[in-house]
């Protein structure tokens, strides 16, 4: 498992995330995906709990569908953007670990 980041710690800048969409964080090698939607950022672990692979593809970009849930690149699994559950997928019963945050200016840190 990754680590967290500590409170105060800047994962990206909102201008970086498309809106909507998901990105891995500039933090730790992207350890973090971060998921935007208008003003609301939501965080969780770049792991999937199936396999224990990044949701996010090499480039940092995540796969965001219609702006509501989060699908891993490799097998499939899909997570509701807002509260990290499975909803589908091989990692049925699985959620992903969230990991809070706020906007301060321009930056997204973690709480």
């Amino acid at each position: 498992m990754r680590p967290k980041p500590t409170a105060g710690t800047v994962l990206a800048r909102l201008d970086a995330l498309p809106d909507p969409g998901a990105r891995a964080s500039d933090w730790e090698g992207g350890a973090v995906v971060l998921i935007r939607r208008g003003q609301t950022v939501t965080a969780f672990a770049n792991l999937c709990p199936h396999a224990g692979l990044p949701l996010c593809l090499p480039d940092g970009r995540g796969l965001l569908h219609k702006g509501e849930t989060l699908v891993c690149p490799v097998h499939g699994a899909s997570f509701d953007a807002a509260s990290g559950e499975c909803t589908g997928g091989p990692a049925a019963g699985d959620r992903l670990t969230a990991i809070p945050v706020e906007i301060v200016g321009a930056e997204v840190r973690a709480l």
